[in-house]
């Protein structure tokens, strides 16, 4: 499945024989202070280039910004996938999607997929899950292994509405009072809990405050929710500048209620001793689309809009003050999180313990990859995985395998990817093309979830945008 971390390739050998990222093993052991307990917040639909630590000009994010002071920020880490699901399930196996088996909501986790919550509570960590969206919380996805069912908590991201639809409403501070139940009851050993926030995914409902303080006066029709937005999407309508303006808007309102939500959390753990022993790790499944390429919502793409997640480790064993450059990917979440705690991970990895890159070490050079898209429509049929993604360095090429179009970016003078190199590259699209082909060849067959959706969560998948709601108008 992977080049062993030790193996050094000039660039061409490198893309020809990669079959993915590096096996999760050979980083050194450093002589620190270990965390007892485990942080994992996972903040969806939240894109860096929208916080003020990743350098947004608007005051979004102060409790984050703090957070990666007082930690290692990584600037340039990706997703493996442009939608939840997927995503979520290779945060806490350290495979990408191919190799999981989880791509769409047909497909359950094997069984024999070893999670991060299944290692930690072998070793005697109290789990505990918190998530705000039932696409990943439904038990028929197994992505939840290693959580005692009677710990995992759902909280619900919609309620009815006044018109009979879903309203997808905040509820950070639900899931942050949830997380402090279980924190404040848990037995008196180690702990891993994950708090999962569905705030910064639309709808847009920012609190009149924040609305006040970050959305300008706007008089257009839109209203932020997103069953308009995907009628839009329907439609292929393009947006105004205006209209675009007013989005963004509303995403940074959204963003500084989700960061004051987080204060909270974050300060009970510190009213309660438990900030000097637990290792933090905040990052986002995916990002969010404001037609930077036609698009909006998320799930369709691998534009960096998409990809290019947050990533904060901060704690015990974690250097202050860091920025890390070098680009890491969600499979390395896993093995850097073991890494902390001084335990083995497991044999076969996509991921990289990533503590060399912030101690004054260098991560090899790798190929990452994204895949796993979701809700595309070929031919009116509505089908799963026809983008991918493989990056490496600074070069990434995007192929659609309805159409075997490419596209090849320079993402260190093209970070917005609007110059496609590719006919001007025809040598470096075939290598990356050939490393594409050999990862997904190594791909495993998912196993059927058996997720017969009852009509309310089919109803609910469509008001998130998850279920094919505009499949029909495209």
């Amino acid at each position: 499945m992977a080049v062993g971390v030790g193996m050094r390739m000039n660039r061409a050998a490198l893309l020809v024989l990669s079959l993915g990222a590096a096996c999760g093993g050979g980083a050194g052991r450093e002589d620190v202070a270990r965390p007892r307990n485990v942080l994992l917040i996972s903040l969806d639909t939240l894109r860096p280039d929208h916080l003020s630590c990743y350098g947004h000009a608007r005051e979004t994010s102060p409790t984050i910004d703090a957070l990666a002071a007082r930690g290692v920020r990584f600037a340039d880490a990706s997703s493996a996938a442009p939608w939840t699901l997927p995503s979520h399930a290779t945060m806490f196996t350290g495979l990408y999607p191919s190799h999981h088996g989880v791509k769409d909501y047909s497909q359950r986790l094997p069984e024999e997929r070893v999670t991060l919550a299944e290692i930690l509570r072998e070793n005697g960590f109290q789990t505990f899950a918190v998530i705000n969206t039932w696409n990943i919380a439904d038990p028929r996805f197994e992505i939840f292994q290693g959580f005692a069912p009677e710990d995992v908590h759902y909280v619900r991201e919609a309620e009815p509405g006044t018109d009979g639809d879903q309203v997808i409403r905040n509820s950070g501070a639900e899931v942050a009072e949830t997380a402090r139940a279980c924190l404040a009851g848990r037995e008196r050993r180690p702990f891993f809990l994950l708090a999962h926030f569905y705030d910064a995914h639309t709808d847009f409902t920012p609190t009149p405050e924040n609305r006040a303080r970050f959305v300008a006066p706007y008089s257009g029709q839109l209203d932020g929710t997103t069953s308009q937005l995907l009628a839009i999407r329907a439609q292929g309508l393009r947006l105004g500048q205006a209209d675009l303006r007013f989005l963004r808007e509303l995403y940074d309102a959204e963003i500084r209620g989700l960061d004051d939500v987080l204060a909270g959390l974050l300060a009970f753990l510190e009213d309660e001793g438990l900030d000097d022993e637990t290792l933090i790790v905040l990052t986002s499944d995916h990002g969010e689309e404001f037609q930077e390429h036609g698009g909006l919502l998320h799930g369709r793409t691998q534009y960096e809009e998409l990809l290019r997640v947050p990533l904060v480790f901060a704690g015990p064993g974690v250097p202050r003050g860091r920025v890390v450059e070098q680009p890491v990917s969600l499979v390395d979440l896993l093995p850097t999180i073991l890494g902390r705690l001084g335990l083995a991970p497991p044999a076969a990895l996509d991921g990289l313990d990533l503590a060399p890159a912030w101690s004054g070490g260098t991560l090899p050079e790798r190929l990452l990859f994204g895949e796993a898209d979701h809700n595309n429509v070929v031919d009116g049929t509505q089908v799963i995985d026809v983008r991918r993604m493989a990056r490496l360095g600074h070069e990434k090429l995007h192929l659609e395998r309805d159409t075997e179009r490419v596209q090849l970016f320079d993402l260190e003078s093209d970070p917005r990817e609007q110059r496609d190199l590719a006919a001007s590259a025809p040598q470096r699209v075939a290598l990356l093309r050939t490393a594409l082909t050999r990862f997904l060849d190594g791909a495993v067959a998912g196993e059927a979830s058996g997720a017969e959706l009852s009509e309310e969560n089919l109803e609910l998948l469509r008001e998130l945008g998850y279920a094919g709601a505009d499949e029909e108008e495209e």
